[in-house]
């Protein structure tokens, strides 16, 4: 069986997959509905702390397809 094919792996995945996603509707949303963030005193690092979360995301599941999906 191939390590991609396992349970661990698919929710591995599916985890950083989500964490993408939930950064960059947060990130959306703040960029294109500033009311979103009316709440925050430092809106600029909520910015920097969602493009951490996304970036490592992608680098994760970059991680993921480099050693585990390439035949």
């Amino acid at each position: 069986m191939l390590v991609r094919d396992t349970r661990f792996y698919r929710a591995l995945k599916q985890h950083y997959l989500a964490q993408r996603e939930e950064a960059l509707a947060t990130l959306d949303l703040y960029f294109k509905d500033s009311v979103g963030i009316g709440e925050h005193s430092n809106v600029l690092n909520e910015f920097k702390d969602w493009t951490h979360k996304l970036c490592e995301a992608d680098e994760a599941l970059e991680v993921l397809e480099k050693y585990y999906e390439q035949n």
